[in-house]
């Protein structure tokens, strides 16, 4: 039998693949064919023209992390790392660490409480921004599946230069929107929870100001429903 066992593997191999995808995508349609490209998900992400790949100094991830044993950051102080040096706002969002949720996921970015509130502005991009990822819990489990997170980003503005700059640049820069769900809506395997990774993402390509190089991105995520939620990736990718 496959077993819940293979299913956290299996979803969590799925996540670590994403992951990789995003990061590498451009080796790979450089490289070789487009045929051995994994086939995650309908909108995993496709390769990208080479005007956009990596030129093999700077990543084509302007920010990424992926909390979990294999991940880029297995450990919370890794998940602080990754986030502190762009955090502008934060209540309630803290790198936590349990098992309630299985080994593949006892780490993340935890938002406690309604209203719990994580601002990240990164300033004067590098590179350009053309999509968002997110990897999140979702469960069957009580402590879990009632939390609901908004995301937001912004991109084309400028937050870095005082309020009339900003002002300014507010003319232009674009807003999207969307909101996860932490609800697994599943049955008990053998009388125990079932939890997997969930892959949202979001192609900013239509957007006309979308992370332009020089100009600022804010990211931010609100715990609009419940008391917990967990993040397990994110990803600010050309």
């Amino acid at each position: 039998a496959f077993g819940m066992a293979g299913h956290i593997a299996s979803s969590w191999t799925l996540a670590i693949n994403l992951a990789y995808n995003a990061m590498s995508r451009c080796e790979i349609s450089g490289n070789q064919s487009p045929h051995v490209i994994p086939k995650l998900r309908n909108n995993a992400m496709p390769p990208p023209p080479p005007d956009r790949c990596d030129n093999g100094i700077d990543p084509p991830c302007l920010f990424s992390f992926l909390a979990g044993p294999k991940g880029t950051a297995p450990r919370t102080s890794a998940i602080a790392s990754s986030i502190m040096p762009y955090i502008v706002e934060n209540t309630g969002w803290q790198p936590q660490s349990d098992m309630s949720t299985g080994f593949a996921r006892k780490t993340g970015l935890v938002g406690t409480g309604a209203g719990a509130t994580i601002t990240l502005i990164f300033r004067n991009v590098t590179r350009p921004v053309r999509r968002l990822d997110v990897i999140t819990l979702r469960s069957t489990s009580e402590v879990w599946k009632d939390g609901t997170a908004q995301f937001s980003i912004v991109t084309g503005g400028d937050f870095s230069h005082g309020d009339e700059k900003a002002e300014e640049s507010a003319k232009v820069a674009r807003e999207m929107s969307f909101e996860i769900s932490a609800e697994l809506i599943a049955n008990r395997s053998n009388g125990e929870e079932r939890h997997i990774s969930y892959h949202f993402g979001l192609d900013l390509n239509e957007i006309k100001e979308a992370g332009q190089i020089g100009t600022d991105v804010l990211l931010r995520i609100i715990l609009t429903k419940g008391s917990r939620f967990k993040v397990l990736g994110l990803m600010l990718c050309e």
